[in-house]
Parts: C-alpha cells; sequence; structure tokens
C-alpha cells in the first residue's frame, strides 16, 4: 500500500514540477521570441527612416557609394513597377533568382510587413511604395534583414529549455521520492499505530465478551436456577458489562481525540476545592488499604480549562497510585504555584515503576504488569487520556519514578 502511495507521490510531484517548468520555460521563450522579432522591427524601421532621409536616391545607386546604413545585417532591394529586380544595396547581396522570392504583390499600396523564407534562411521582410526622393524606374523599396540570428538564438534556448526539463524532471523525481520517503514516515507510524490500536482494542474485547458469553451459556444451561444460584455468574457478567462499557469510553474519548472532534469547555477552575475533594473521596477507599493520604495546598489555586476533564485527570493518578500501593504505603496530592504556572503534583511511595517501562507509560494499552493490571480492572488506556487533557489544555505532564521506592507525577499548567 505504502509503495503505491509512494509512487503517486512521486508522479504527482514530477508532474506539477513539470507543468510549472513547462509554463515558466514557454513564457521565457515567447518574451525571448518577441522581444528578437520586435528588434527586427525597430532595426528595419530605423533603416527605413535612414533610406528616406537622403534627398536624392540617384547617389546612393551609383557603383562604390556608401550603403546608407551602418548595420550590415540589413540589405535594400528596389524593385520596378512589374516587381523585377533594378538594383540592391549591398551590391550583390542575393543572386536574382533569390532575391525575387523576397518581393511581395500584396498590398502594393502601403507598408507591407512580413516574414519570409528564402532558400534555407528566414527573413525579416519591409515594403514600401516609392517616395518622391527615387528614379521613376523604382516603384517598391524592400529592406530585407535576415533572422539568421533570432533563430539561432531561439534554438539554442529551446535546447536549454528541454535540458533544463528534463533535468528539472530528473532532480523532481529524486527530490520526489526523498520527500514522498519523509512524507510517509508520519504516515506509516500513524498507520501501525492505527493497526496497533485495532489489534489490541479487539484484544481487550475479546476477554469481557467471552466471559459473559460463556456465563450466558451456563445460565441458560439451568433454566430453572433461581437469581441466588446463579448470583456469581451474574455478578461476572455485571463486572465484565462494567468493564467493556469503560473501556468503550475511553476508546470513544481517544477517537474524538484522534479526529479533533474533542472541544473543551473551558472555564476558570477553583482547584484548592477540587482537590480536597478528591482526596477526600479516595480517602475512603484508601483506608481499606491502609494507605495514607496527605493533601498539601500553597495558596489559593485555580486555572483556565475544563473541570470535568481536569478531574477526570486526577481521578486517572490517583486511582493508580491507589493501585500501586501497599498497606502503610503513602500517597500525597500537591498543589502550588510558581510565577504564572500551577504545578500539581501526585506522588505516591508504592512498588513504582520499571526504569525500562518509563518511555512507554503513555502508549495506548501498555502495561508493564499485564496481569496485575487487568486484574485490577485497568484497560491500559488510562494514562494516554491523561496526557491528552494535560496537551489538550496546553500543559506538561512529567514522571519519575523508581522500581520499590514510588512514582511521581507533575503536572504543568499556565494560569
Amino acid at each position: 500500500m505504502f509503495n503505491r502511495v509512494r509512487v503517486r507521490l512521486v508522479l504527482l510531484n514530477a508532474a506539477v514540477i513539470l507543468l510549472i517548468l513547462s509554463v515558466l520555460s514557454s513564457l521565457v521563450y515567447f518574451h525571448m521570441r518577441y522581444s528578437l522579432f520586435y528588434d527586427s522591427d525597430e532595426f528595419i524601421l530605423l533603416a527605413k527612416n535612414r533610406l528616406q532621409a537622403n534627398a536624392d536616391w540617384s547617389e546612393l545607386l551609383q557603383p562604390g557609394r556608401q550603403e546608407p546604413h551602418q548595420d550590415e545585417t540589413d540589405s535594400f532591394l528596389f524593385w520596378d513597377s512589374q516587381g523585377e529586380l533594378v538594383a540592391q544595396i549591398p551590391t550583390g547581396s542575393f543572386p536574382e533568382g533569390k532575391a525575387s522570392g523576397f518581393f511581395s504583390k500584396k498590398d502594393l499600396g502601403g507598408d507591407a510587413s512580413y516574414t519570409v523564407k528564402v532558400g534555407n534562411e528566414r527573413y525579416n521582410v519591409l515594403q514600401f511604395p516609392n517616395n518622391e526622393h527615387a528614379p521613376q524606374s523604382i516603384a517598391y523599396v524592400s529592406i530585407v534583414r535576415s533572422l539568421k540570428d533570432a533563430d539561432a538564438t531561439l534554438r539554442a534556448l529551446l535546447w536549454d529549455i528541454a535540458f533544463s526539463i528534463a533535468a528539472g524532471l530528473v532532480i523532481s523525481v529524486i527530490a520526489g521520492l526523498f520527500l514522498a520517503n519523509r512524507a510517509l514516515i508520519p504516515i506509516r507510524q500513524a498507520w501501525e499505530r492505527q493497526q496497533r490500536f485495532v489489534a489490541d482494542a479487539s484484544h481487550e474485547l475479546r476477554t469481557p465478551t467471552t466471559v459473559i458469553h460463556a456465563q450466558t451459556e451456563m445460565m441458560l444451561h439451568h433454566p430453572t436456577h433461581t437469581i441466588e444460584q446463579e448470583g456469581r455468574s451474574i455478578a461476572s457478567i455485571l463486572r465484565e458489562s462494567k468493564r467493556m462499557k469503560r473501556l468503550l469510553d475511553d476508546l470513544l474519548t481517544l477517537a474524538r481525540n484522534d479526529s479533533n472532534q474533542q472541544q473543551l469547555d473551558v472555564a476558570t477552575i477553583s482547584l484548592n476545592e477540587l482537590l480536597l475533594e478528591l482526596a477526600e473521596q479516595f480517602r475512603l477507599l484508601a483506608v481499606l488499604k491502609q494507605i495514607e493520604i496527605v493533601t498539601v495546598l500553597e495558596g489559593q489555586l485555580s486555572m483556565r480549562g475544563e473541570e470535568t476533564r481536569i478531574r477526570q485527570l486526577l481521578v486517572i493518578l490517583l486511582d493508580n497510585a491507589l493501585k500501586f500501593s501497599q498497606p502503610s504505603d503513602r500517597i500525597t496530592l500537591i498543589g502550588r504555584t510558581h510565577a504564572n504556572t500551577v504545578l500539581i503534583t501526585v506522588q505516591d511511595t508504592g512498588i513504582g515503576i520499571p526504569e525500562g517501562d518509563l518511555p512507554h507509560i503513555f502508549d495506548r494499552f501498555y502495561r508493564g504488569d499485564k496481569a496485575r493490571s487487568r486484574a485490577d480492572g485497568g484497560t491500559g488506556l488510562g494514562l494516554s487520556i491523561a496526557q491528552w487533557i494535560v496537551q489538550a489544555h496546553g500543559g506538561d505532564i512529567r514522571v519519575e519514578s523508581k522500581l520499590k521506592s514510588g512514582t511521581k507525577v507533575d503536572l504543568i499548567f499556565k494560569r
């Protein structure tokens, strides 16, 4: 799949570069062509003006007379009323047979400007009627200017353009391959994460689904049993149903986050009240495990955010701290301000996290101790959701842990 995408990206990139080069090259070519032909027309007009500035053309036609122009690329052809060549300046510029190709019988009453190909060479020609200074034998005058240099310049430009387009195409393919590979890296990573996410989600959902299915079939085998007799099966179904619901809720939260559909209802949050309330709720659970919960609040704490999500974040962290603490351990909930930031710390003296697991704790469905986490009802999505909540509030989450010494989680938010 990625190979096809890479090829399409390269072809698209090459096509775009080819189109851009073709358009720019065409503009350069036609601009140069227009400039060369315009200059040729201007030089011919100047030659005409110099010719007509002479009072007596008879002197110009005398043998050995200096031509009335300085540009050696211009030639003057003089015709009679029948279109026969009378004279030419410079003398012998063209053979008579070749010279006849420059005379045009169209628009004989006025100036005519045209391009003609004689032999293998093209010429720019300006033909105009005789004026009062010319001998009576001369009816028309043609000023001929060779386009050999202009055509050579355009041919060279075309070769340069062709080479540039070919080189640009090769470079665009090479650059396209490089850019496509670079562009596909995050796509490939996202695809792999999605595949892994789907596989993990399927695996997590398979366990409760299997339990519910098995327990239900067992109950159907004993249709005469009372609720009391099937209480254990019903409790198992209820437990797995709750676990499945929690997993689906977490998956929906992450899916909405991935598709940018999650929007925060931002308001000012009084963190003092929230932290004290959550500490009291978890203190009731901690008593059963003989775990102490300590709250340390320094000053009035407040921040901008969505209270529901901040509450969810703290519940995830406190729940993890409680799960992985043992009797006589301590959980400390600290809130303080520093400059323009609010710092919330959840610290425990529990079993800690192995050093090798720390880089992966925010990965979805990652468990350091899979058996224990599943037994405790964990889905492996809690810290992923916690990280998203912190990032959605423009904050930062930092985790420090040492095996058998406890874990410290710092939450940093702007006030």
